[in-house]
């Protein structure tokens, strides 16, 4: 049997990657918005997209992995309270939101920016660059709600 402190060890650290990985999205993100200068601008958002890649889409999927886990071991059952079933639900939006708008948005971004920096003019970067930072934006309000229902919830 596998200890419940290692379950909760790994969840913990797998929502501080996450976490990690959307602060380096975001503060990125707003230096490249900041810069007048393609080529910084390519380079910023290709840290985006790595960072929105294995570091988040990987660490999100890791998190919610070890968190049923965790409340598995903890007593947690979908089938017997609501709470795991919403958990697991934002989970899922956060996971939709991740691999359909911010990381096709990062992937975008940097190629757009790196096309730029070659002096071809970007088509389409405003709108790109706002569904982006939306995305970003309803990816750090799922993870407060998860946060929110992971310090207060219904013992077991």
């Amino acid at each position: 049997m596998i200890p419940l402190q290692l379950w909760r060890f790994l969840h913990l650290f797998f929502a501080f990657a996450f976490v990690g990985s959307l602060m380096v999205a975001e503060w990125c993100g707003r230096a490249a918005r900041r810069s007048g200068d393609w080529k910084e601008r390519a380079l910023l958002f290709d840290m985006v997209r790595l960072a929105s890649g294995v570091s988040g889409l990987g660490t999100l999927l890791m998190l919610g992995i070890f968190g049923n886990l965790l409340a598995a071991a903890a007593g947690y059952r979908m089938a017997t309270g609501a709470w795991l079933r919403g958990v697991n639900a934002l989970w899922i939006v956060a996971v939709v939101v991740t691999a359909a708008v911010s990381l096709p948005g990062a992937n975008r971004l940097a190629r757009m920016s790196r096309d730029a920096a070659g002096g071809s003019v970007p088509e389409g970067y405003e709108a790109t660059l706002r569904r982006w930072r939306l995305g970003n934006l309803a990816q750090t309000l799922l993870y407060l709600a998860l946060l929110a229902l992971m310090v207060w919830r219904p013992q077991p």
